[in-house]
C-alpha cells in the first residue's frame, strides 16, 4: 500500500511538471514569430538632399531603414542621419510594396532619431505598428535582432546581445554586439523575449565587429509622447559645456557654465536637476525637454554644493533653419558654432559642385567675412549687396590644414545670378 501511495505521488508530481514545461513552452511566442511581425512594420527608406547644411556634409541619395509607430497618423521612426538634417525628399516602402512619399516632420541631431509622416491612405491594410519599450531599461545581456535591409539585403536581422548603456561620442546610447551595417540604421533593435523594440538601430564602430549602437527607446519615447502632444520636444538651450573624462567615465565634469555674463563652475560636477539625480549630459537634457520657465540646477566640488537658477529656451527647430542661397553655396548659421565669427548667420555649409560659386572658390566650413567691403549683418543684407551685381569680391576664413595656423582668410570673385540667389 506504501509503494502504490508513492507511485500515485510520483506520478502526480511528474504530471504537473509536465503540463507546466509544455504550458510553458506553447506560451512562449518565438523570436521568429517577433521578427515576422517587424516586417510588417519596417520599412525602407530613400533620401535625397539637394541643398545640405553641414552635419547632411554632400548632396546625393541615402539609404536606411525605419519603422511604423502609429497607423492612423502615419508616424514613422528613423535616425536624423537617414532622413538628413536638412529639408530632404522622402520615400518609404513597406514590405512588397512601391516607395510612397514621405514628410519630415521632426528632427533631433542630440540623439540622431527623426519622426517622419505618410499619408495613412498609403499604408498597407496588412502593416503593424511597432511597440517601443518605454519603461525603465532592459537588462543587460537580454537578447537582441537588429532589423532592417543591411547593405540592401531586405528585411532582414541580426542577432546578439545589449552589451551596455553608456554614455559615447556625447550621447546615451544602447552597445550590442548584434551587427548593424549600412542599410539597417533606423531600423528598429527588438527585445526577443518581449518583441518590443527597445532602440532605433543607430551605427557601428567602424572596422571592429561586435561594437554596435542604437539609441534607447526610453528616449524615442519622451520625444514621441512630447510631439503628439502637440509639445516642442527640442532640446533647452543650456549655456553649459562638460568634458569628458573617458577613463573614469565621468560625462558630467563642467567645462564652462555661462551665468549672468560669468564663467563659472569650470570642473565641478553637476549633479542633479530640480532635485533629480543625473548621471549623463542626456538625462539632464531629457528631464528638461517640454518643460518651460526656470530650472534648478545643482553643482558639487570638493565637497560644495552650488545652486543655480537657469531659463528654459529650447533650441531652434533643425527644420526650421534659414539660409541663403548663394550661386551654389548654402550660407546659414553654424548651429554647432565655436568661434565667434561664425556664431553670425555667415557659415558656408555647402557647395553646389558646377556652379559659379565652387568656380568662384568658395569652400565648404569657411565663413563670410565681408562682401565688397561690407561686413554684413544678417543674410538679408548679404541678399541686398550681391542683388543686381554681375560680380562681388568676397573675403571668407577658412580653418587652416597648417599646425601652426588656426585660420586663414582668402579673397574670391564671385559672378552672380539673380536666379540663384535667394533666402529660404
Amino acid at each position: 500500500m506504501d509503494n502504490l501511495f508513492k507511485f500515485f505521488i510520483f506520478f502526480i508530481t511528474n504530471l504537473l511538471f509536465l503540463t507546466t514545461f509544455v504550458f510553458s513552452s506553447s506560451a512562449k511566442i518565438s523570436p521568429e514569430k517577433f521578427l515576422d511581425e517587424a516586417s510588417l512594420y519596417t520599412v525602407k527608406f530613400r533620401t535625397t538632399i539637394e541643398k545640405p547644411f553641414r552635419e547632411d556634409k554632400k548632396v546625393g541619395l541615402r539609404k536606411g531603414s525605419g519603422f511604423l509607430i502609429d497607423k492612423s497618423k502615419g508616424l514613422i521612426l528613423t535616425n536624423a542621419h537617414v532622413t538628413g538634417m536638412s529639408k530632404s525628399k522622402i520615400r518609404v516602402a513597406f514590405k512588397d510594396k512601391g516607395f510612397v512619399s514621405a514628410k519630415q516632420v521632426y528632427v533631433d541631431p542630440e540623439i540622431d532619431m527623426a519622426i517622419v509622416k505618410v499619408n495613412a491612405n498609403d499604408i498597407p491594410k496588412i502593416a503593424k505598428e511597432g511597440k517601443l519599450q518605454c519603461n525603465g531599461k532592459v537588462p543587460n545581456g537580454t537578447s537582441v535582432a537588429a532589423f532592417g535591409h543591411p547593405k540592401g539585403l531586405s528585411f532582414s536581422a541580426s542577432r546578439g546581445i545589449i552589451s551596455k548603456y553608456r554614455f559615447w561620442i556625447g550621447k546615451d546610447v544602447i552597445q550590442t554586439d548584434a551587427a548593424i551595417n549600412s542599410g539597417n540604421s533606423g531600423g528598429p533593435l527588438i527585445d526577443l523575449n518581449t518583441g518590443l523594440i527597445v532602440g532605433i538601430n543607430k551605427s557601428s564602430y567602424k572596422d571592429y565587429q561586435g561594437l554596435s549602437f542604437a539609441v534607447p527607446s526610453g528616449y524615442v519615447c519622451t520625444i514621441v509622447n512630447l510631439y503628439i502632444e502637440g509639445k516642442d520636444p527640442s532640446p533647452i538651450d543650456l549655456p553649459i559645456r562638460f568634458a569628458e573624462d573617458r577613463e573614469a567615465e565621468n560625462y558630467v565634469k563642467v567645462s564652462s557654465f555661462n551665468h549672468k555674463g560669468k564663467n563659472i563652475e569650470i570642473g565641478s560636477l553637476i549633479v542633479a536637476v530640480d532635485g533629480k539625480e543625473i548621471n549623463t549630459p542626456t538625462e539632464l537634457s531629457f528631464y528638461l525637454r517640454g518643460k518651460s520657465g526656470k530650472a534648478l540646477l545643482t553643482f558639487k566640488k570638493n565637497g560644495n554644493r552650488n545652486k543655480y537658477e537657469v531659463n528654459l529656451k529650447p533650441v531652434q527647430k533643425v527644420l526650421e533653419r534659414k539660409y541663403l542661397y548663394l550661386s551654389g553655396a548654402v550660407i546659414a548659421k553654424d548651429m554647432r558654432a565655436r568661434f565667434e565669427d561664425i556664431e553670425k548667420s555667415f557659415y558656408i555649409h555647402s557647395v553646389k559642385k558646377g556652379t559659379e560659386a565652387e568656380m568662384a572658390g568658395l569652400w565648404q566650413y569657411c565663413w563670410i567675412k565681408s562682401i565688397d567691403g561690407i561686413e554684413p549683418q544678417n543674410l538679408k543684407e548679404i541678399k541686398k549687396i550681391t542683388k543686381n551685381k554681375e560680380s562681388v569680391d568676397i573675403m571668407t576664413r577658412c580653418y587652416s590644414s597648417r599646425k601652426d595656423v588656426i585660420t586663414e582668410d582668402y579673397y574670391v570673385k564671385l559672378k552672380t545670378n539673380n536666379d540663384d540667389i535667394y533666402l529660404n
